[in-house]
């Protein structure tokens, strides 16, 4: 089974030609768009093998500019990808399908053109690899789709149906991608910062940043907490060692190290428990 037409929503059982199909039209791609191309992945429902899903194949393709992409617009539609209005901020949409060529009425691909080390990009990797490695998050999301798909709502609701649960699962899958990696900080609260709340003042006895362009929870980047430097410092390489997940707010946050450098659960509690007293947290190492 392949394709729905416009508006339709119908989940079925996973299928091994879903991934041959991605495949083919991966490869197809590739040979049109050539060295256009940065990465491009199989993602969205038919790439988690778990769970249910619409029968439309989603691929993801990272480009340094859309214009290169609709520069070969023709070559791209005859070859059955047609440009597509999209809601999606910073994305550009091509279809495939009998509906776009005027033969049916099905559609049976999507190609999501974003821009390379996006959080576009991250979010579509992100949520795939997550579910396809946490089979109990993957089988909650598959009961909430048919939950929806029991309500014959248009397509445009069943997608506002699934978004409070795809903006949770992508904050937690963020942090967990960054877990055990070396990555690049930025240092915007020094040792000794002075940070005014409303109600009380922080003054920072660590190092506290961000990793740049990577947008947390809160729709701003990703803060790191750094321990192991006692200096302030406005910027360093470190290994990420922790998470620290926030159940009453919009965001989690990164604790970080230098690399070989290791900490305890209690010691990372007590380094930023001058902030996170405020909020009920637990941490991940």
């Amino acid at each position: 089974m392949l394709g729905l037409k416009r508006g339709e929503v119908a989940l079925f059982l996973h299928e091994k030609e879903w991934e041959i199909e991605a495949e083919k039209t991966i490869k197809i791609l590739k040979t049109i768009l050539c060295d256009i191309i940065f990465q491009i992945q199989h993602v969205g429902s038919t790439a988690i093998p778990s769970i249910k899903a619409k029968p439309i194949i989603d691929i993801a393709v990272a480009v340094n500019d859309f214009k290169d992409v609709l520069a070969l617009e023709n070559e791209l539609q005859e070859n059955g990808f047609y440009c597509r209005p999209s809601e999606e901020n910073n994305q550009l949409l091509f279809a495939c399908g009998s509906l776009y060529d005027g033969t049916g009425d099905l559609q049976t691909h999507f190609i999501h053109f974003v821009l390379k080390d996006s959080m576009e990009w991250i979010n579509y990797l992100n949520f795939r690899d997550y579910l396809n490695s946490n089979l109990s998050i993957a089988r909650e999301y598959e009961n909430l789709k048919i939950e929806l798909s029991k309500n014959r709502l248009s397509r445009a609701e069943y997608t506002e149906g699934k978004a409070e649960f795809i903006s949770y699962t992508l904050r937690k899958a963020l942090v967990k991608s960054y877990l055990g990696k070396t990555v690049h900080i930025e240092i915007d609260r020094p040792v000794g910062y002075v940070h005014k709340k409303k109600n009380y003042t922080l003054i920072y006895p660590i190092n506290y940043g961000y990793i740049p362009n990577v947008l947390g929870g809160d729709g701003e980047e990703l803060d790191v907490y750094l321990l192991g430097v006692s200096e302030p410092i406005k910027e360093c390489d470190v290994h990420i060692i922790g998470i620290v997940h926030r159940e009453n707010d919009i965001e989690d946050k990164l604790i970080a190290a230098p690399v070989n450098m290791i900490f305890s659960k209690a010691e990372i509690e007590k380094a930023i428990h001058f902030q996170e007293q405020y909020y009920k947290t637990y941490v991940e190492t």
